[in-house]
């Protein structure tokens, strides 16, 4: 059975979590963009995938099904904050890319993130060690 303090544990971080997504979308529309655009540059600068992202990559970093991301690209597209563009190996295959007022955006909004995740970081770090009230598991 959960101690006091893991309840407590958990709640700060619950709390804290959502002051955060709160304190981004805040931050997201001062830049002249929704969340789910910043989300959107964010996926798509974050991704590992040589040339950029599909849209079905966007899609599953998102969570959100192929038809939104379409619709949320286009959308941004319209901002030139992202372009679309196809794959040298297989024209068939559509990747993601940041224009340069999308990197710039993005970076601007990183660095204010990057800054509130300082600040927060005590309260985002998962428990470390065991807790002895639990016969060793970990709080």
């Amino acid at each position: 059975m959960p101690t006091d303090a893991q309840y407590q544990r958990l709640l700060a971080f619950r709390t804290a979590l959502r002051g955060f997504d709160q304190w981004s979308r805040q931050a997201a529309e001062e830049h002249g963009l929704t969340h789910t655009q910043h989300q959107l540059l964010l996926a798509i600068r974050g991704s590992s995938t040589v040339g950029g992202p599909s849209i079905g990559e966007v899609a599953e970093a998102l969570f959100i099904r192929h038809h939104t991301a379409t619709e949320l690209i286009d959308r941004t597209q319209q901002l030139g904050l992202v372009d679309r563009c196809r794959s040298p190996e297989d024209a068939r295959r559509v990747q993601l890319r940041l224009t340069g007022r999308g990197r710039q955006i993005l970076g601007e909004l990183t660095a204010v993130h990057l800054e509130e995740l300082r600040r927060l970081g005590p309260l985002l770090a998962l428990p470390h060690g065991p807790d002895p009230d639990r016969g060793g598991n970990l709080k």
